[in-house]
């Protein structure tokens, strides 16, 4: 299996999507799957307005006729994408950033979704704002992708109000959020919230770095808040206890705001293989 290194450093997003996607299909079955099931039950005749993708064209060379393959569970589901482009998505560790991480992962899941059939779209939350990039469309998969190969993240994103166009929405959703989750006051809780609804699944996958997660570096070092670019000199070993200290209590707490019904927080390294947290995310629990 190659190294989240390799992959990122391929700086193809298709191709990694297909790879890191492909180790995933193997071992897709109806308890992980995102989207249209793949477990056959039946057939019934092709319909104006159905998916092309879903006609059986074996059947269609031995019979001629356009049949489509019915599963056991149809979702329809709507899988929305959302990156977060602060400037703290460009910390680095062991030579990628928590930006191309996140890219990388983003292009499996929507290449995933689009396999199944499932309605895409992509949001991004920088400079104050969230934006919707990319609407539900057929072409949806290769506009995501356009769009994470250019993405840059700077500035900070906190918005004082949340378009209520976004949150309205009472379809069926899967909504993904990639970000290192840090906040200054409320913010993500309060988005979060905002988003809930019994029809809305949410899943919030935070980045983090070994070094974030787990601090130890001895010596002076240049620290630097990638969001307002501020720059200060300090010995890291001196730093170690209450560094730990505060983030582990950072976490616990936005660990418990985020104990909310079909709210999902998925926590992971930047070292975590690609694949692997690719499949935590679809094997995630029916939540209630």
């Amino acid at each position: 299996m190659p190294s989240n290194l390799e992959i990122i450093k391929l700086n193809d997003l298709r191709l990694s999507a297909r790879l890191i996607s492909e180790q995933l299909r193997q071992g897709i079955h109806s308890g992980i799957r995102v989207g249209v099931g793949s477990e056959f039950e039946q057939y019934r005749h092709y319909r104006p307005g159905d998916d092309l993708k879903r006609i059986d064209w074996k059947y269609f060379s031995r019979y001629g006729k356009y049949m489509i393959k019915e599963s056991t569970t149809e979702s329809n589901l709507h899988v929305r994408l959302m990156l977060d482009l602060s400037g703290s998505m460009n910390y680095e560790e062991n030579g990628f950033s928590r930006l191309d991480y996140a890219k990388n992962l983003l292009a499996s899941l929507a290449y995933l979704g689009y396999l199944q059939g499932d309605s895409l779209s992509y949001y991004t939350l920088a400079e104050g704002k969230i934006e919707q990039k990319v609407a539900p469309t057929p072409k949806s998969f290769q506009r995501i992708l356009f769009h994470l190969e250019n993405e840059n993240a700077h500035g900070s994103w906190p918005i004082s109000e949340i378009p209520t166009y976004l949150t309205q929405s009472r379809n069926r959703e899967l909504i993904i959020w990639v970000s290192d989750f840090l906040q200054k006051e409320n913010e993500w809780e309060n988005l979060v919230k905002a988003f809930q609804h019994p029809r809305k699944e949410l899943i919030l996958v935070q980045l983090l770095g070994e070094q974030e997660l787990n601090f130890n570096l001895d010596g002076n070092f240049i620290f630097k808040d990638l969001e307002s670019n501020q720059e200060w000199i300090q010995d890291g070993k001196s730093l170690q206890n209450e560094f730990r200290k505060r983030f582990e209590a950072y976490l616990d707490q936005l660990e418990e705001s985020f104990q909310l019904p079909r709210v999902q927080l998925i926590r992971t390294s930047m070292q975590t293989p690609l694949a692997e947290l690719a499949r935590r995310i679809l094997n995630r629990k029916q939540l209630k």
